[in-house]
């Protein structure tokens, strides 16, 4: 029996959808559907990976475009998971409201999926496990974005040969600053290119946020305090740091999700074994002195490892990250004095920043994850840096609302 070949859909072509594109153009893998809203910018996508096309804007027209082999480009977001030559669905669109739709209907119409929407994964990613699970389709978190790179390159390989991961983490590329606004990184994010929102959710910490709790979700490991520790740390400090406080490092528990300020892109795990043989020969090996040892990729490749995370899923039947259980939340906090009355903005604005916490904290005190802020309401003043709760809100109703609501009642914690 022939091995099955990705048929693929794209939703979204911006930075990691283009260079998405681009791989898959050189490796002559078939992009069946190409989903934009903006279809000049996808047209100039698509011509400059030199990829045919032709745009479409229902199921018949796509039908014939399909026929003649060429790439049906669409504004229309349903044609993603009506085609029935489409068998996985990667979402680029890095929108939690949108990312929501397209993951549930690529489950109900029995498409595997790649989340590069990392908000979304980290918001809704345990129910969707569960949901593709039961439609025996796969759901994968992306290969190339940090939580992917480390399960994939250390936590998976570490374990699978015996070895006990103790902290698994990433580096930030920029200072933290919890209360950094679009408007204050408007040069930067011309210079680097990238839209104010998403630069700010770099820096306010948001989005190492939502990564670290989508690893948590993978593997079970905690944050050891709520936001992590974040130190500022070089390579050749993580195994002195990253141990417990008796032994001369900074944390109270082992198991543990945490990110580094100095060590960007790389990512890292610290591993152990009470294996004395094991023990001596990693030493052989100058791993390091033990016993505990540091394993470190220095690169990540977002975009572009993304093709691989798809072959697992249409080839072998494996995600490269999935959820294991709800282990984490990245919950919403005030980054600056709001009043009632006010709107949030969600991820990335003027109003909240995100914070990793347990979720059977975040669960015990009902605070609210980001990926559900954007819109919602306040009923009360709430003080900056003060996490915000679900009864501080009137939450805004939709799609990601509802999936959020059932996963919450799914994995309760007491």
């Amino acid at each position: 029996m022939s091995e099955e070949l990705p048929a693929i859909g794209i939703v979204g072509l911006g930075k990691m959808g283009r260079a998405l594109v681009h791989h898959i153009k050189k490796t002559n893998n078939k992009l069946v559907v190409a989903v934009e809203k903006n279809l000049p910018l996808g047209e100039e996508v698509l011509k400059g990976a030199g990829i045919k096309y032709q745009i479409a804007n229902d199921v018949e027209r796509a039908f014939k475009v399909s026929e003649i082999d060429k790439t049906v480009l669409t504004d229309k977001l349903d044609l993603v998971f009506t085609h029935p030559e489409v068998n996985i669905v990667v979402d680029c669109t890095g929108d939690i409201k949108a990312g929501a739709y397209i993951g549930f209907n690529s489950i109900l119409n029995r498409k595997n999926l790649i989340e590069v929407n990392a908000e979304l994964d980290a918001t809704i990613g345990p129910l969707l496990t569960k949901l593709a699970g039961s439609s025996d389709v796969v759901y994968s978190g992306d290969l190339g974005d940090e939580p992917g790179t480390i399960m994939y390159y250390l936590y998976r390989p570490l374990t699978e040969i015996g070895l006990e991961v103790l902290v698994a983490g990433k580096g930030k590329n920029n200072p933290l600053n919890q209360h950094a606004t679009p408007d204050e990184l408007l040069e930067m994010s011309v210079k680097s290119k990238l839209n104010p929102r998403v630069l700010t959710s770099f820096v306010d910490g948001t989005k190492t946020a939502v990564e670290m709790t989508i690893l948590s979700n993978a593997t079970g490991l905690l944050p050891d305090v709520t936001g992590m520790h974040g130190p500022v740390a070089n390579v050749n400090d993580l195994i002195k740091i990253f141990q417990l406080k008796k032994d001369g490092g900074i944390l109270d528990n082992l198991h543990v999700v945490d990110y580094v300020i100095g060590v960007a892109p790389g990512v890292f795990a610290v591993a152990t074994t009470d294996d004395n043989y094991i023990l001596e020969n990693l030493r052989y090996l100058k791993i390091g002195d033990g016993p505990n040892f540091l394993f470190y990729r220095p690169y990540h490749l977002p975009g572009s490892e993304t093709l691989l995370a798809i072959i697992n899923a249409v080839r072998r039947r494996e995600p490269v990250i999935k959820a294991i259980g709800y282990y984490s939340e990245t919950i919403a906090v005030a980054k600056r004095e709001l009043q009632a009355g006010e709107i949030l903005d969600g991820i990335g604005g003027y109003t909240v920043y995100g914070v990793i916490e347990k979720k059977s904290i975040a669960q015990r005190h009902g605070y609210i994850p980001i990926g559900l802020t954007e819109g919602t309401k306040l009923k009360k003043n709430i003080k900056k840096d003060d996490p915000i709760t679900l009864d501080d809100v009137e939450l805004k109703e939709g799609l990601v609302t509802d999936l959020w609501m059932i996963q919450n009642r799914l994995f309760h914690y007491s």
